[in-house]
């Protein structure tokens, strides 16, 4: 059952003029319009409206990059009717310090038992500078890339390859173009 599921496609949000006038103005401001039709293609591959940002235009090196909420991979977990949970995240370490790591278990169902897959996200690993919400809120930022690590463990055919933003915010950080 899960397996139908996780491969249906899904049926990609309409987006009307207005939506798409805004969505030039915002979210994909400055984009070219082979970026914006990039982008309107991994949004609807992805079956999420452009305006409910669950994937963000951003670009990195200069060139577009999609990347994911947290939510849309909690969402797409969720979708293969498999998704058992997640639990708190455990931190390790001195908050800033290199030591400092969130780890996060998530639980799916597999030929009806409940399995863990679990993951760590390392503070020397991600090194937040000057992110302004990694310094007000470092839990929260490394507990997000601690579960999209196990989410990806979980649930690699409905997450290969997609990276939360969360994830993101220490790679090419001098080239973001973005407003997440």
């Amino acid at each position: 059952m899960s397996t139908e599921l996780a491969e249906r496609p899904v049926a990609a949000p309409t987006v009307t003029q207005d939506q798409m006038a805004l969505v030039k103005q915002t979210i994909a401001n400055g984009a070219t319009d082979a970026e914006l039709k990039l982008y309107l293609y991994d949004c609807a591959r992805h079956g999420v409206h452009p305006l409910d940002r669950l994937l963000h235009f951003t670009k990195r090196g200069g060139k577009y990059t999609p990347v994911t909420s947290i939510d849309l991979m909690r969402t797409r977990a969720a979708d293969t009717g498999d998704y058992a949970g997640s639990d708190d995240a455990v931190f390790s370490g001195t908050r800033g310090s290199d030591e400092f790591a969130a780890s996060v278990t998530v639980w799916r169902m597999v030929q009806g038992q409940r399995c863990p897959f679990a993951a760590t996200a390392r503070w020397s690993e991600y090194k937040p500078d000057s992110a302004h919400m990694w310094q007000r809120m470092p839990h929260t930022m490394l507990a997000k890339c601690a579960e999209a690590l196990a989410l990806r463990k979980g649930f690699p055919r409905q997450l290969a390859g997609v990276y939360a933003a969360e994830e993101m915010a220490q790679a090419d950080r001098g080239h973001r173009t973005d407003s997440t």
